[in-house]
């Protein structure tokens, strides 16, 4: 944390992270899975990995936008 942030701001900032810290970390089980994946599995399992990193990328510039 930053520790020179309004009060205001650092509500802000811990209600978002609050928000965002589910998805991403289901974005990164999804990532780390991968490698365990077997050589034919369907691109299914990587498109929506890809998806969710998208997503979270999105939502990260979105939430910084609301600072």
């Amino acid at each position: 944390m930053v520790a020179d942030l309004s009060t205001v701001h650092q509500e802000r900032s811990d209600h978002l992270e609050a928000h965002f810290r589910p998805p991403l970390h289901a974005a990164m089980e999804m990532i780390m899975s991968l490698p365990d994946m077997p050589i034919n599995t369907s691109g299914t399992h990587y498109a929506q990995a890809y998806i969710a990193v998208l997503n979270m990328i999105d939502a990260q510039k979105s939430a910084m936008s609301l600072l």
